[in-house]
C-alpha cells in the first residue's frame, strides 16, 4: 500500500515564526495493514531518506533497517 502524505506543522513555532515539529496522519486501514491499532506504541528512528516505524510488541527490534 502506498499513499502520498504530507507532513503537517505542529507545535508552537518559535521566535521567528517557524515550527520544528510535524506530525502524519495514518488512517487505520493503513494501521491495519502494518499490524497496528490507534494508541499501538512504537518505536521511530530516522534514517538517511526514511522514517521507519516498527511495534513495540515484537520481541527483537529492527536495527539494520
Amino acid at each position: 500500500m502506498v499513499r502520498k502524505k504530507k507532513l503537517s506543522p505542529s507545535g508552537t513555532k518559535d521566535q521567528q515564526g517557524e515550527y520544528h515539529n510535524v506530525h502524519l496522519n495514518l488512517h487505520e486501514d493503513e494501521l491495519t495493514v502494518a499490524g497496528l491499532d490507534i494508541g499501538d506504541e512504537v518505536f521511530v528512528r530516522v534514517r538517511k531518506d526514511k522514517i521507519i516505524i516498527q511495534s513495540t510488541d515484537q520481541e527483537t527490534v529492527e536495527h539494520d533497517l
